[in-house]
């Protein structure tokens, strides 16, 4: 079928001149057909013609210094661009989200918040070191590994948090300080943080009240309030270190046998935008899973939320392997809570049975710190 024909249909305008009998004539003259016409007062007709005729008719009324106005079109030509315009507004939406879907999968600024004393082009050549840059992927960053990346390469840092907070990528960071201290500013007692048992005592001022060996109780006193020997002391503000071994109990609970849910591989999932609190679905999970995890993941304005199936599966795993996994884990987890000066240098493992295939594995960590805590 060729162009024109698809071209065709009709086009129905309105004429605007002083002299109307003479575009009339005009059009005729060139061939261009009309049909319906009407007059709709002393100098405006409207008619028909037809779609491939209108440019040719345009040019004949202007130079006849008349106006035309078209009022409305019909047939083939109609549905031809009805196609074409929703087509363009179709490809625009999909170009858009792709558009939109690549920029939220990337970090575009970072946004450094330091205290005076660390600026923020320091921490942004450590970041860069490690390679950290604006355009990095987000499925490439590990927070937790950043920071401590970061802690490795500046000692002098106290404490760092570093979170994606849309396209930015957002590090908090604040070095440690080191004033000397003056009499006055020394604490005025050194108690004890947390229950231990006393492995090394360093005072900087005042006498220990404890020695290695000693079991002590949260808010004991650890160093006095005085100096020298016996006869010859004088009151001091105590201050020093004081290494105790500490215990923390973990726990959790496995199922080493019987049925057990699991992940089939199959998954479905949500996709929104979130404007001003209200979620516009561009796709909704269609799916019968009796059992899921659901996972939510936001990345700015596109937001997905994926639903995981989950099935009973029989299980038959061998005991001390999962321990040793469990003891792992928990071994991980508390190593997120500790500071940087504390050590695990023991752990006693226990398990109880809890039935129908259950047990709960319990380990005892002794970890090595710190317990001085000074109270102004």
């Amino acid at each position: 079928m060729s162009l024109e024909k698809l071209k065709s249909g009709k086009i129905t305008i309105e004429i605007s001149a002083l002299s109307i009998e003479k575009i009339l004539n005009a059009l005729w003259k060139n061939n261009i057909q009309t049909s319906n016409v009407t007059r709709r007062n002393l100098t405006t007709i409207r008619c028909s013609i037809m779609y491939s005729e209108y440019k040719q008719a345009v040019n004949v009324v202007k130079k006849l210094k008349g106006k035309i106005k078209v009022i409305g079109i019909n047939g083939v030509i109609v549905f031809i661009l009805q196609i074409k315009r929703r087509l363009s507004l179709a490809v625009g939406f999909v170009v858009f989200f792709i558009l939109l879907y690549l920029l939220s999968n990337n970090i575009w600024a970072i946004d450094i918040e330091t205290q005076n004393n660390l600026t923020p082009f320091e921490v942004r050549k450590e970041l860069t070191s490690i390679g950290i840059t604006p355009g990095i992927k987000k499925a490439n960053i590990n927070v937790y590994d950043i920071e401590r990346k970061m802690e490795d390469l500046d000692d002098q840092i106290m404490w760092i948090r570093v979170r994606i907070e849309g396209s930015p990528l957002r590090p908090i960071i604040k070095k440690k300080t080191t004033p000397p201290l003056t009499e006055k500013e020394l604490p005025n007692e050194v108690l004890a943080k947390m229950d231990g048992e006393i492995k090394r005592v360093f005072t900087v001022s005042g006498n220990s009240a404890v020695v290695p060996g000693d079991i002590v109780k949260k808010g004991d006193v650890l160093i006095l309030q005085k100096e020298g020997r016996e006869g010859f002391e004088k009151e001091v503000k105590p201050s020093g270190t004081v290494i105790a071994n500490t215990f923390y109990d973990k726990f959790m609970e496995v199922q080493i046998s019987g049925e057990k849910l699991k992940r089939t591989g199959n998954k479905d999932s949500d996709i929104y935008i979130n404007i001003c609190n209200k979620k516009i679905y561009l796709k909704k999970a269609i799916n019968d899973f009796e059992y899921y995890d659901k996972i939510e993941e936001r990345k700015g304005l596109l937001n997905k939320v994926v639903y995981f199936e989950k099935k009973g599966e029989q299980i038959n795993l061998d005991k001390d392997t999962v321990i040793n996994e469990c003891a792992l884990n928990l071994q991980k987890s508390l190593e997120k809570s500790l500071s940087k000066d504390a050590k695990i240098i023991d752990k006693k493992i226990e398990e109880d049975d809890l039935g129908n295939g259950k047990i709960i594995v319990k380990i005892t960590f002794t970890v090595e710190q710190d317990i001085a805590e000074k109270v102004w």
